[in-house]
């Protein structure tokens, strides 16, 4: 008797990963990005060095040569689609209108809703597809996507997909991506018929919802949308720094948590009503297809519902499929739809939390698993911690701040991210169908909100919850080796317990760090803290500090008075009320104990001075009179201005009759005037205000409106420039600053340096940046 068998092949050869679709992707995201920075000429250069590259390739298929041709084959793909958006982008008659800054009449269609910005809530932006550009003596048409800036009620009332004519400006966009200008709306929109369909079903569904959630008390009330389909409209921007602070946010954008969990739900019932494979196959896509309209085309959102179908077909064609794979063809069939998608940073730390989840959180929980933990408890403890390693270095490149408190808040919010995230979707399904159901489908989901609404504010109450860092690409690359290095030193176990030990150590010596840090560096004579595009200072005041401006978030604000250690402010000055100087008050206010705040009269940025008032509560606001002076131990301020009769008919009133002071620190001298533009100055000059100091932080973050007598008889050493990196304004205009190095002093921006400290060294200043 005889038998034939075959040998079972090693380990290694039974399951091998397949990387091939990986790199792919890789060259394509690779290409698209550089093309966005090229021109078409560029772009064809770069399809023909990477053909010959994947030349090379040909017939190997192992080793760096094959792994070089893999990721060349898919730059071919990824250069030549861009190449041609490139074209497109770059047409000849509206790069003309747009240098000349051309106006006219547009025709748009909508592509998302009209939101309201951070620095300015009474102004919307938009991204829109431009169809035609009629100026005085030029026609363009065409179908450019362009993003749109406008300001009136009437716009945050529009919905996705609208087509609308309006009087307006083309400027030129931003370098690095698809966006071919910018259109700045002059006046009302002039409607044209009614949205397709689906963008009619979205904005019926989020305007039921935002009327369900009437029936719950607020912040609970905002937070229910955010975690249905993505809508922050309603949410208390406080609360939004919050769960940016604790790394929470992702629960608020809807993405491949939200997809999972509701097509999942879907096919579990599917199942129990004994549906076949192609029923539950029609039932899952319908669902990910609704969650994709009502949402609207965010990174996250396409790119995990490519993931869905991807998964959904697998399970049509009855046949199991790698994640990892299925990854690699969303992010490829995402940027070659849109190699737009390529530069937003919202996508890529999308696709880096799926990385950390596939690659690290499956396999650290193993030997929890192994250790008798369940693999649901094994994976929550593990999926936090993957996926904040994998988003880090993006974090830190983009210099965002990264959350110390991100892991323990995440661990913690699983114990009802699931349901309440499920919750809020049946209050928005509900509300579609009958308000009163969705209004008890929201009062359930209250309860369990309530909870991430706690973790979040907690959590971000903890000192040195966000740690800042630099930014730039170096330090995104560095901190990726230092990661990739611990977690290869993780595998092998001769050094496993060393590491363990140092990072149990390192996270130990954190807490004191972070709970008795900071404060202030000897010598202190004012700090510019780094709030983005916006203004907010901090000078020594005896037992407190002298706060001018709060910038337009809070929580950039109250980092920088935490690492000052500062914690009552003896004197809040408000410059103007343009929002970029006042929305950030709530950083200052809460928690602190603030004595009084100086400020301007209104003028006409009531939206700020309202904000304003509603938060200082009992807190006394006073009058800026020229002349006056305020004494805080070895600081003395005194008000240079806004005149006693203010500026009127000027560019801007508000910002011409911006409180402007001169501080004394112990024998070194700053001035601060707000955002005083040509009038401003010109005035100052005339009433000859002491404009001659050591520091100098340039108005109106250091815009073109500067009157070079101005610059000149302030004569600084040390210039501070307020101003948030890639700003719509163009800040700072390169004429001033360059006036002002010709005198010899020393130019210093937090877009480039980050927070800066001026402090007084023996007999000279000294500048220190980067926090």
């Amino acid at each position: 008797m005889s038998a034939e068998f075959t040998l079972r092949p090693p380990p290694s050869e039974v399951v091998r990963r397949d990387w091939r679709l990986p790199l792919v992707a890789a060259g394509v995201w690779a290409a698209a990005i550089a093309g966005l920075y090229g021109s078409a000429v560029t772009g064809l250069l770069t399809v023909v060095g990477c053909i010959v590259l994947a030349a090379f390739g040909i017939g190997r298929r192992e080793g760096v040569a094959a792994a070089v041709a893999t990721v060349a084959f898919g730059a071919v793909l990824g250069a030549g689609v861009t190449t041609a958006h490139v074209a497109a982008r770059d047409h000849p008659g509206l790069a003309a209108l747009t240098a000349e800054e051309a106006h006219g009449e547009a025709e748009l269609v909508l592509h998302t809703v009209p939101k309201p910005t951070l620095k300015r809530p009474d102004m919307v932006t938009a991204t829109a597809r431009l169809r035609s550009f009629r100026a005085d003596d030029a026609v363009v048409d065409g179908n450019w996507q362009v993003l749109l800036v406008a300001s009136g009620g009437e716009w945050a009332e529009l919905s996705s997909g609208q087509r609308l004519t309006v009087r307006a400006v083309l400027r030129e966009a931003e370098p690095g991506r698809l966006t071919a200008a910018i259109v700045s709306a002059r006046g009302p929109p002039e409607l044209d018929g009614e949205p397709a369909l689906p963008h009619r079903f979205a904005a019926h569904v989020r305007e039921r919802l935002a009327e369900a959630v009437g029936a719950v008390p607020q912040p609970e009330a905002g937070l229910i949308p955010a975690l249905a389909v993505g809508d922050t409209s309603l949410m208390d921007p406080e609360l939004a720094a919050d769960f940016r602070t604790t790394g929470l946010v992702h629960l608020v954008v809807v993405s491949g948590y939200h997809l999972s969990l509701l097509v999942g739900a879907v096919l579990a019932m599917a199942v129990a009503c004994r549906a076949g494979p192609r029923a539950r196959v029609v039932a899952g896509a319908v669902a990910a297809g609704v969650i994709v309209v009502v949402a609207g085309p965010q990174p996250s959102v396409l790119r995990a519902a490519v993931m869905a179908g991807m998964t959904l077909l697998a399970l049509a064609a009855g046949r199991p499929r790698a994640a990892m794979p299925a990854l690699a063809t969303a992010v490829l069939l995402v940027v070659l739809v849109d190699p737009d998608m390529a530069a937003q940073a919202g996508f890529a730390l999308s696709v880096a939390a799926c990385v950390g989840l596939l690659l690290l959180a499956f396999r650290w929980a193993k030997p929890l698993e192994h250790r008798g933990w369940p693999q649901g408890v094994a994976l929550a403890a593990t999926i936090p911690v993957a996926t904040q390693v994998a988003v880090t270095p993006l974090l830190v490149g983009l210099g965002s701040g990264v959350s110390l408190v991100s892991v323990p808040v995440n661990l913690l919010a699983a114990l009802v991210a699931a349901p309440v995230v499920v919750l809020s979707v049946g209050a928005a399904a509900a509300a579609a169908v009958w308000v009163p159901a969705g209004e008890i489908a929201a009062q359930l989901a209250a309860f369990p909100a309530r909870w991430l609404i706690w973790l979040a504010r907690t959590g971000a109450e903890v000192p040195g919850a966000l740690l800042p860092v630099p930014g730039g690409l170096w330090w995104g690359v560095g901190s990726a080796l230092v990661l990739a290095l611990m977690i290869g030193l993780l595998h092998v176990r001769r050094f496993r317990r060393a590491v363990l030990a140092v990072l149990l150590a390192a996270g130990l010596g954190a807490v004191p760090a972070c709970l008795f840090s900071g404060g202030a560096p000897s010598g202190w004579v004012v700090t510019m803290c780094d709030v983005g595009q916006g203004d907010a200072l901090v000078l020594p005041a005896e037992d407190g500090a002298i706060v001018v401006d709060v910038g337009p978030d809070p929580e950039p604000v109250d980092a920088c008075l935490e690492s000052l250690g500062v914690d009552r402010v003896a004197l809040l000055v408000l410059s103007h009320f343009h929002i970029d100087h006042t929305a950030g008050i709530g950083g200052v206010m809460d928690g602190r104990e603030v004595a009084a705040i100086l400020a301007p009269p209104p003028g006409e940025a009531r939206y700020g001075y309202d904000l304003v008032e509603e938060r200082a509560g009992a807190v006394p606001v006073l009058e800026a009179v020229p002349g006056e002076v305020f004494v805080f131990g070895d600081t003395r301020l005194e008000v240079l201005g806004p005149p006693a009769d203010p500026l009127s008919g000027t560019r801007s009133d508000p910002n011409n009759n911006s409180v402007a002071l001169r501080a004394e620190v112990a024998g070194t001298s700053v001035l601060l005037a707000g955002d005083v533009e040509l009038e401003g100055q010109r005035a100052l000059l005339d009433r000859r205000a002491a404009l001659d100091v050591d520091v100098l932080k340039v108005p109106h973050h250091g815009s073109s409106f500067q009157v070079p007598e101005f610059l000149e008889a302030a004569d600084p050493a040390v210039v501070l420039v307020g101003v948030g990196a890639g700003n719509e304004y163009g800040h700072p205009d390169p004429g001033p600053l360059g006036l002002l190095e010709e005198g010899g002093a020393l130019v210093f921006r937090t877009d480039e340096d980050g927070p800066i400290t001026v402090s007084r060294s023996g007999g000279g200043l000294e500048v220190r940046t980067g926090g």
